[in-house]
C-alpha cells in the first residue's frame, strides 16, 4: 500500500488524514471556551503538531508499505491516536522519539497486546523524559558506563555517579531521583530497591546489574527502534 505524492512534497497525505480524524473527534463546546480553542490550534498547538507530523510521517507511510491492510487494523490506529495524544503534551525529544518508536512497533508480529500497548502509551505520557533515561540506564548499567568511556564499570564510579552524569537534574538533588525511582517502581517496571535495607532508593544502587523487570524490559523494547 504505497501512498502517491505529488513529486517534491513530503509523503504526509496518510498522516495527514489521520490526524485530521483525530482532532475533529474532540470535544469543543460554544463562546469562550471556542474562541480559546481556536487561538490554541492556530497557535502552539499547530506547531507542536506539524512537529509531530515530521515525527511520525515516515513510520506511517513504511508501515503502508509492509502491511496493506494497515488503516484497517485497529491496534493500529488504537497506537496512533494514544501516541498523537501523548505527543500534543509534550516538547521533549526523548519521549516524542518513544512514541513514534511505539506506534512503529504496535503492529510487529511480537508487539504487545493491544491492553498493554494502551498501558505503555499512557505510561510514556505520564513519564518525563527523565523517567525514560533513568530507566534505560538501570536496564543495562554496564553499558551506560561503557557508553560514557567508563569501561571499568563499579571500580571507576558508583551507579549513582552514573546517574547523575547520564541526567544531570539528579546533581544535588537526591530527593528528585529517588521521586522518580519511586514512579518507576510503582509501575511494576523498577525492582523494588527500597526493599534491600534502607528507606532511600538511591541509596541501593549498588553494583552495575540490571535493575527493571520482565514489564520493564518488554515496555523498552516497546518505546525503543532496535525492537
Amino acid at each position: 500500500m504505497t501512498v502517491q505524492h505529488p513529486p517534491g512534497t513530503p509523503r504526509a497525505a496518510l498522516t495527514d488524514k489521520l490526524l485530521a480524524g483525530g482532532l475533529s473527534s474532540v470535544p469543543v463546546v460554544g463562546g469562550v471556551a471556542a474562541a480559546w480553542y481556536q487561538n490554541l490550534m492556530e497557535g502552539p498547538y499547530n506547531r507542536r503538531l506539524d512537529a509531530w507530523r515530521q515525527v511520525i510521517t515516515e513510520v506511517v507511510n513504511d508501515l503502508a508499505e509492509r502491511y496493506d491492510n494497515l488503516l484497517d487494523s485497529e491496534v493500529f490506529l488504537d497506537a496512533f491516536v494514544n501516541a498523537t495524544r501523548a505527543a500534543q503534551a509534550t516538547h521533549e525529544g526523548e519521549k516524542l522519539e518513544a512514541l513514534r518508536n511505539a506506534v512503529a512497533n504496535s503492529v510487529a508480529p511480537d508487539a504487545p497486546q493491544v491492553g498493554e500497548q494502551a498501558r505503555f502509551f499512557r505510561l510514556v505520557d505520564q513519564f518525563s523524559a527523565a523517567h525514560i533515561v533513568l530507566l534505560k540506564v538501570l536496564d543495562d548499567p554496564r553499558s551506560a558506563a561503557f557508553r560514557l568511556g567508563r569501561k571499568h564499570g563499579p571500580q571507576a564510579l558508583s551507579l549513582e555517579a552514573l546517574l547523575d552524569e547520564v541526567v544531570p537534574q539528579f546533581v544535588g538533588n537526591m530527593g528528585w531521583r529517588e521521586l522518580l525511582i519511586s514512579d518507576l517502581v510503582g509501575t511494576s517496571l523498577l525492582v523494588d530497591i527500597s526493599s534491600r535495607g534502607s528507606s532511600h532508593p538511591a541509596e541501593n544502587l549498588r553494583g552495575f546489574n540490571r535493575q527493571t523487570t520482565g514489564l520493564g524490559r518488554r515496555f523498552l523494547r516497546f518505546i525503543s527502534a532496535d525492537n
